[in-house]
């Protein structure tokens, strides 16, 4: 499993980076939870915006026209291919409903973007299966092997739509990962099981969402 998800990281990172700790690649996230009428989930939408380090090796050769702008069709693509690859690891996204595991797969159309020297990854992620109304939600953004962390930015990152009767509640981490911080050492990050995730916890945050 590790291996696997080792290796999808590396296809969303694009190999960047070769330093000698954990994580890697930082990542702030803003997410839009849909719920319908009925209450029940009917996507979560991201939007990722990376480090400049990690946006400027995942930009590299896609500017044909040498004018420091990245082709919209190769952005495009890959994106289709990021988000193709995070399958792997169920795009680090990791959420229960109504106290049960959450199954995600990707809705179309992923788009990304460059601007300021910094990639933004936006895509939705749908439920596979029929939910039922919400009752609690409860989902984080998470990469147990630390190779990635995901912070949450000022101000309002995460927001609720589609119904007025639920109330959202962000947990922000008890620590932010600074960019360029390293936190692990590789050797133990992979070497030790369970090391990475336990550097992991006070890094993560988590969304609340609870309906009558």
């Amino acid at each position: 499993m590790i291996g696997r998800v080792l290796a999808a990281v590396a296809m969303v990172c694009g190999g960047a980076g070769a330093a000698l700790a954990h994580p890697h690649v930082w990542v702030q996230a803003r997410a839009e939870l849909v719920l319908d009428q009925k209450r029940q989930l009917v996507a979560i939408r991201e939007s990722w915006t990376f480090d400049p380090e990690y946006s400027a090796f995942s930009v590299l050769n896609l500017d044909s026209k040498r004018d420091g702008v990245p082709d919209p069709k190769k952005l495009d693509e890959l994106a289709a291919e990021r988000l193709e690859a995070m399958a792997e690891t169920a795009f680090f996204t990791q959420g229960k409903l109504n106290g049960r595991p959450l199954a995600l797969k990707a809705g179309p159309a992923p788009k990304a973007s460059f601007s300021q020297g910094r990639l933004t990854l936006d895509f939705t992620l749908v439920p596979q299966g029929p939910t039922g109304p919400v009752r609690n939600l409860v989902l984080s953004f998470d990469d147990p092997d630390f190779y990635v962390a995901f912070g949450l930015p000022p101000g309002e990152p995460v927001r609720l739509t589609g119904t007025t009767e639920c109330v959202l509640k962000l947990n922000r981490p008890a620590r932010e990962a600074q960019e360029g911080q390293q936190l692990i050492p590789d050797d133990e990050a992979t070497g030790t099981p369970g090391a990475a995730a336990a550097a992991a916890t006070d890094y993560i945050g988590r969304l609340l969402v609870a309906c009558p």
